[in-house]
């Protein structure tokens, strides 16, 4: 069933701006229906995941975060996006026994303030998991599960992100709402588990606009993003979903965050994921009518 969640696009997390204003613009031009805030490690080296998320227990530094308060209590958006560093990638470096309630406060804190400025909009909160790629350990289902059930538990979403090979099951065991890939490069690591996680509720967030690759990146246009999204798509229908509910629980993202990029770069990706977002957009609709 389509939501008001259905097409929508989202940010990662990071963008390369030294200055808080233009990143903030950036945020209200092209993230307006979910805005989120961006991590700004030009402005901070403190703004760094796995910085920014190893300090004190209830809050944490981003010079971004009271602005994106700011503009949740102007427009009252539906959806809001938060993120922390997910406790297996974290757990990598930090070398402490209190991760997984360290990392669950900083995710309900994030929730309550937005709830404070805007007791209606509902908070996701993006579990930013990169160190998943590739794991030959047991996953760590447990870990972000009882962080998951907490934020799900306090009024907001979940999701898992992981721009590298994951295997999807964990977010499927551990209750995920969301889960953000990079479709460009990886979408061969959506697994038969996507028709059961789907039915279940879940929704993906294909992250089309190539934000690893800088010269993918130089030389996209709206019409090789649409192609690489209907693709994705036709994988999933190859694999016995039915198209409806892949483009009704589907979600557009860059494949993962742009602090990497030049800033001329990092706001083409952003553009090009909102443009792709509304031309879908107008497509669906069109095709409901």
């Amino acid at each position: 069933m389509a939501s008001e969640l259905t097409l929508e696009c989202l940010a990662i997390g990071s963008l390369p701006c030294d200055n808080l204003d233009k990143a903030m613009e950036i945020v209200r031009k092209d993230f307006n229906n979910i805005p989120f805030w961006p991590q700004l490690t030009n402005i901070s080296k403190k703004e760094d995941m796995l910085i920014q998320f190893s300090d004190e227990m209830s809050s944490f530094y981003s010079v971004s975060f009271n602005k994106f308060l700011e503009l949740i209590k102007e427009t009252k958006p539906k959806y809001a996006k938060g993120q922390i560093t997910g406790p297996f990638t974290l757990s990598l470096v930090l070398q402490t026994q209190d991760v997984i309630e360290r990392l669950t406060q900083k995710a309900l804190w994030q929730i309550n303030e937005i709830k404070k400025v805007s007791p209606h909009t509902i908070p996701i909160i993006f579990i930013d998991e990169p160190s998943l790629s590739n794991l030959k350990s047991k996953p760590p289902v447990k870990m972000i599960k009882t962080i998951s059930d907490r934020i799900k538990e306090n009024g907001g979403m979940s999701g898992l992100h992981c721009c590298g090979n994951c295997d999807w099951t964990i977010a499927l065991n551990a209750g995920i709402d969301i889960i953000s890939f990079d479709a460009y490069s990886y979408i061969g690591t959506l697994g038969d588990e996507i028709k059961t996680f789907l039915a279940h509720g879940g929704k993906i967030a294909w992250g089309i606009v190539p934000t690893k690759d800088k010269m993918a990146l130089e030389s996209a246009n709206l019409n090789k993003m649409i192609e690489v999204f209907e693709n994705g798509v036709k994988y999933l229908t190859k694999k016995g979903i039915d198209e409806k509910i892949i483009i009704e629980n589907s979600l557009i993202t860059p494949s993962c965050g742009a602090g990497a990029l030049s800033e001329e770069l990092a706001e083409k990706a952003m553009n090009l994921t909102k443009q792709l977002s509304e031309n879908r957009k107008a497509l669906w609709h069109l095709n409901l009518q």
